[in-house]
């Protein structure tokens, strides 16, 4: 150590103290990630903290003293240390990504950490910010509708899933997850009068109308289809009429099993 001590001092008199400070920042970023990858993530926190000092600029510090904060973080704990761990995963996800705004791979991570912690809103607000420069952003848009989903908030998800299957109107997937939604809000929603029930229904199934339309060989949404067909029944106060729609599920879901068997068959 001291003899890397008299060299760093040495080459401090050829650079300057601008050279000195980064070659400081680069020796300590080198540390930091040895410390990391060897899993010793307290000692690499300290040291990007000592890069950031050094050179606030530099992303990957902040990206790599959050992996490393998510390292240490126990999920679900309230307990003080991994409060602040979970604190400064995301302060830190965040400062990265106004170096590199479209990392979306880092995006996943501060959602998963957001997710993780209960930080609903905080997710929320995070990326209807991102919607500002692109509000019709579909991805962005699918992402707000399933925090709130995962926040058992259904009605800013429902309202979500529609903005992003409005702004995306030719991706199937967009409507089917819309009809997704509708279906489980309608299968767990043991609150809700019949008449929201079929309202929910009808609306679903518009939804995956809309997929199938767009994709013919959408199994998945024929399968749900299936699914709010004989959620209908249960609405019906006429047996003849349950009957019948009981009848358009059978329809639906055979349609769905021909159509997954003619896919694995040409091994898609």
């Amino acid at each position: 150590m001291r003899k890397l001590l008299l060299l760093l001092a040495a080459v401090c008199l050829l650079l300057g103290v601008t050279g000195c400070r980064k070659l400081e920042a680069r020796m300590l970023m080198k540390k930091a990630n040895e410390s990391y990858r060897a899993e010793r993530y307290e000692d690499a926190i300290a040291a990007y903290e000592k890069v950031i000092a050094i050179d606030p600029w530099w992303a990957d510090a902040y990206r790599n003293s959050a992996l490393s904060n998510l390292a240490l973080y126990q999920p679900g704990s309230l307990h003080e240390k991994d409060v602040k761990y979970s604190e400064q995963a995301i302060m830190k996800f965040r400062r990265y990504l106004q170096f590199v705004p479209n990392d979306e791979r880092t995006e996943n991570l501060l959602m998963d950490t957001y997710m993780k912690t209960q930080r609903y809103e905080e997710a929320a607000n995070f990326f209807k910010e991102k919607l500002k420069k692109d509000p019709k952003n579909s991805r962005v848009l699918q992402t707000i509708g399933m925090i709130y989903a995962k926040a058992s908030n259904f009605e800013e998800a429902r309202k979500w899933f529609k903005a992003r299957a409005e702004a995306d109107r030719k991706n199937p997937e967009a409507w089917y997850s819309l009809g997704v939604l509708e279906w489980e809000r309608v299968f767990r929603g043991s609150e809700l009068t019949v008449e929201e029930k079929r309202a929910l229904i009808e609306e679903g199934m518009n939804a995956l109308q809309e997929a199938v339309k767009l994709r013919n060989d959408y199994f998945e949404a024929y399968s749900y289809i299936n699914l709010l067909w004989r959620q209908r029944a249960l609405t019906e106060t006429d047996p003849e009429q349950a009957q019948k729609d009981m009848q358009q599920a059978d329809i639906n879901m055979k349609t769905a099993l021909r159509l997954r068997n003619e896919q694995m068959k040409k091994g898609t």
